[in-house]
Formats: structure tokens, sequence, C-alpha cells
């Protein structure tokens, strides 16, 4: 692995940063981004409460969850909208949009009374309020070093997970008082997130790929599909979630069949949310140092032992065994992850790219939990076994798909050198991303996925 300054001990600390340098290092534009999407995940309300909401306002329990599937819908949507939009106006001012149309959407909903609008409305706030994601992941990438991407997006992720765990608590102390105060505080996040974005538009700091450039090519997610090695880091994420959400789905079934009750299904939940907010940030730091592709197979591989360890139940110290090896798989393989995208796209792309990779991970989430319970009810071992067996395609899919190629043929240019824990640039016949990865990005995106932990 090639690194900037390799000979000396200052070169090694600029490629490596550690936790507290790589906060010191993040410019001020960034922390407007970090500091706006926890704002916005602590004010997410809609999807958690929804259901209730409709169902307290006397619509029954079917048109309710038709409302939350068309607002899943639109999620999907969103992001690969957001996607296009971004890398054609701007990263900031996609953002500004979202959520300024999102804030209005949002509060709408409390004076609708008709299922049609309610569903509908329900739909097109999925899309908006998605749209921001793509562009606050490459705002992120285009505006750090590319030495610091893996750390900056841990931190973007313990943002994201701290305004997740602490949202829906934060909802139902609101719904107490009263529903619509809920929606009232949801609107006024995502109002707030837009402000943070609208002054990045105005002071100019914002990164934007707009204007496509005669030399470019095609600006259409076609151009995304061309690039076979990306195509299989998609493949591999969309099996990880097949996997991963499987601690939602068949672990559950499993658990109630050994005798353990709902509180000790909690408490393995929390053990994992506390981990991933508590440790990723110092486990980043040793594992931004790896290559990228070893880190993310590393990751990807951990979460299929620990789901694989569910077979040997059914004891509680087993369970919770496994929920810490995947949980730590999670953590190693998920920044890197989430990270590579727009470290790998083409400027005029880097929009779409990191759009297109939350795509099948969100497939994944949706048919993981059918293939699951149906493997689980065939043989409560079996869904275990096919975890171990997805997993080992997706480490095979992420070393090919994310590898240095056999005879890259091109040294990095001057002051051009990859990073610690990145891989060389790919061949130009390899796709329309492959002659990226030497470029000098300057920046960091932001999760996967996803990452439930948007893991990434």
């Amino acid at each position: 692995m090639s690194t900037t300054g390799q000979g000396s001990p200052e070169g090694q600390k600029a490629v490596r940063p550690s936790v507290t340098e790589t906060l010191r290092g993040i410019p001020g534009p960034i922390w407007l981004v970090l500091v706006g999407m926890l704002i916005n995940r602590l004010g997410t309300f809609l999807q958690i409460y929804l259901v209730l909401y409709l169902t307290d306002k006397g619509f029954s329990t079917s048109a309710a969850a038709f409302a939350l599937g068309a607002y899943g819908v639109g999620s999907v949507v969103g992001v690969l909208v957001g996607g296009s939009v971004s890398d054609r106006i701007g990263y900031a001012r996609t953002i500004v949009g979202s959520m300024a149309f999102a804030s209005l959407l949002t509060l709408s909903l409390v004076y609708l009374d008709t299922l049609p609008l309610v569903i509908a409305v329900a739909a097109v706030i999925g899309v908006v309020a998605q749209a921001y994601r793509p562009a606050s992941s490459a705002l992120l990438v285009e505006a750090t070093p590319e030495e610091h991407h893996v750390m900056v997006f841990a931190v973007y992720r313990m943002a994201f997970n701290l305004g997740t765990t602490a949202g829906p608590l934060i909802g139902a102390l609101l719904i107490t008082y009263s529903y619509n105060l809920m929606f009232y505080a949801e609107a006024g996040a995502q109002a707030g997130f837009a402000l943070l974005a609208l002054v990045l538009v105005r002071t100019g700091t914002t990164a934007s790929s707009a204007g496509p450039k005669p030399e470019e090519g095609s600006r259409s997610y076609l151009a995304v599909l061309q690039d076979k090695r990306y195509l299989l880091f998609l493949l591999a994420l969309f099996l990880n979630a097949v996997v991963y959400i499987q601690h939602t789905s068949a672990l559950p079934l499993q658990l109630k069949a050994d005798g353990h009750g709902p509180t000790f299904y909690s408490v393995l939940l929390s053990l994992n949310a506390a981990m991933v907010i508590c440790l990723e940030l110092l486990f980043t730091k040793y594992v931004q140092h790896l290559p990228a592709r070893f880190a993310v197979a590393l990751g990807i591989g951990l979460v299929g032992v620990g789901m694989n360890l569910y077979v040997a139940g059914p004891g509680m110290a087993m369970f919770v065994v496994a929920t810490v090896v995947w949980t730590i798989g999670e953590i190693v393989g998920t920044p890197t992850a989430s990270a590579w995208p727009g470290r790998v796209a083409p400027a005029h792309l880097r929009g779409r790219y990191i759009a297109a990779c939350a795509f099948p991970m969100q497939i994944g989430y949706a048919v993981g939990p059918v293939i699951g319970i149906a493997a689980w009810q065939a043989s409560a071992a079996s869904v275990w076994w096919l975890c171990g067996g997805l997993t080992a395609v997706a480490v095979v899919a992420i070393l090919f798909g994310m590898a240095e190629p056999p005879a890259a043929g091109k040294e990095p240019a001057v002051g051009k050198e990859p990073a610690a824990g990145s891989d060389h640039a790919r061949p130009a016949e390899s796709g329309p991303a492959d002659a990226r990865a030497a470029e000098p990005t300057g920046a960091a995106p932001g999760p996967a996925a996803p990452a439930p932990a948007e893991t990434p």
C-alpha cells in the first residue's frame, strides 16, 4: 500500500490521522453538515410513528400501513433522485431544497383528513426527505482530505446513529403532549438543516459538480452501471444487507424458540447500538490504516460469522457473543464502505455513485426478512448457515470489486499518491470510475449505508 510521506514519521502521521486530528481538521462547512444531519435525525419521527398517528386519527390499520409503505417507497426513490439532482445543481443546494420542501410537506400532514391525500403526501415526503443523503455524503468527500475520509465517515455515522437512537425517545415524549407537536418538531428540525446548508450556498464554500463539461460524458445512472468493479461492490452490499437484517427478522424467532423473551432481545439490540456509538471512532483509528478492500471484506466477514454463530445457541452467553462479533464487523467495515463510492466516482457522477450504493442495500433490507423467515421455517439452523454462505460470496465480490488491478501499469501522478486505506487507481477499461481512484477528490462521503445504522 503506497502512502504519501511514507519514509518519515511526519508523513505517516499526515496520512494516518488520529481521532483528535481528524476532528480538529474537519472544515467548518463539514461541521455544518454534521450538525445539520444530527438535528435532522433527532427530529425524524414520521416513519416511526406514522401508523400510530393515523390510527389515532381514525384511519384503519391497513390504511396506515399502506401510507407507511408509500413513505418507504418514496424514500428509496428519493435517494436516487437526490443523487441525480445533486450532480446537476450542487450538493448544498440539494440539501436546502430537500429539507425545505420536506419541512413544508411534514407540516401539511397535520391538516390532511382524506386517505388518498395522506398517502400521496407521505410518498412525496419520503422522496424529498431522503434526497439530501447523497448530497451530504458527496459534500463530505469534496471538502475533506482523502486521508481523512474513513474517519470523517465514522464521525458522520456516529452523529447519524446518535440521532437515530435518541430521536424515537424524543418523539415519544412529544406524543404525550400532542401528535401535532411531533410534526411541528420534525418540520423545525428539517428547516434547521436547510438553513445550515443555506449558509454553505451563500458563502460559496459548497462543492458542486453542476455544469457538465464536454469531456465528462454521460450523466445518467447507465454510466454507473458500466463500471463492472463497482457493480461487484454493489452486489456485496446487497448480500450483506440480506444477512444483516436477520437480526430484526430471524433472530427474534430464534430467541423465542430457544425460550428467551422480548426483554433479552431488546438487550441484544441495545448492546449493538451502544457498541457502535461508543467504539466505532476508536476502531476506525486503526481500521483506516488497512487497504480499503480488506477493511470492508473483514467487516462483512465478521457480520456473517456473527450471524452464523446464532446456530450455536440456546444459551444467553452464545447470543451475546454472536451479537458482539457481528457488531464489530459493522464497526470495522461500514465507515470504509461508506467512503468508497465518493472516493472512486468521477466528479460529475459522485452523487449518483453514492445514491446507487444505497439502492441494493434497501432492496436487501426489504427482501432479507422474507428470505430469512422462509429459511427459518424450513429449518431454524438453515437461515444462519445461509447467512454464512451469502457472506462468503459477498467477501469474494468485495475483494474483486475493490481490488487493485493485476497490472495497473500506471504510477500515481506526483502529489497524487493514494492515501492510507485506499487502493491504487483502477485501469480505464474497468469502467467509468476507474480512472478516478488516483485523483485527489479532496473530500469524504457519508452511509451506507447505512448504513439501521444505516450502515452504511
